[in-house]
């Protein structure tokens, strides 16, 4: 699958740019906290294109511009067989109350297991703590910001 991904490297800068400023950094300091040469930021505030994608994710990461996963803990509620009442619970909060994806089938959530990466292992450890206790968790999961706002939207959208 071909997808058509742009990239506005002067809006990117000019952002980074103003972030910086806003947040009261010297080239020098923002250098610091990225790990790189001075003479790196000054080139990419220049919208030089000669640093390194690495130098630049650095710089960016820095200034707050850079997607982290969101790392939490799965939580799944119900019987055996379904229903299941599926919800993510972050790790450092993400400010709005928890929100369970309601799955009627044990396909379903089957489904989504594999689809969040979950093994075989940790599948059928969910299902047996399900089956003794009726619910059950698991730990460490790590979630891109784009996949929680799509499975849980009320909890991660806007």
């Amino acid at each position: 699958m071909e997808r058509n991904v742009s990239l506005d490297w002067a809006e990117l800068v000019e952002e980074a740019h103003r972030r910086r400023k806003s947040q009261k950094l010297t080239q020098r300091r923002l250098a610091a906290m990225a790990n790189v040469s001075l003479p790196t930021v000054v080139r990419f505030e220049k919208h030089e294109r000669d640093i390194q994608l690495s130098s630049a994710l650095r710089i960016l990461d820095a200034l707050g511009m850079v997607e982290r996963n969101i790392e939490g803990t799965l939580l799944v509620r119900g019987a055996a067989a379904g229903p299941y009442k599926v919800m993510f619970a972050p790790a450092a909060g993400a400010g709005k109350p928890l929100t369970p994806r309601e799955m009627a089938e044990r396909a379903a959530l089957e489904e989504l297991l594999r689809g969040l990466g979950i093994d075989a292992g940790g599948e059928e450890k969910l299902f047996a703590d399900l089956v003794r206790e009726g619910i059950a968790s698991i730990p460490g999961l790590q979630l891109r910001p784009a996949r929680a706002r799509q499975l849980w939207p009320e909890q991660f959208g806007e």
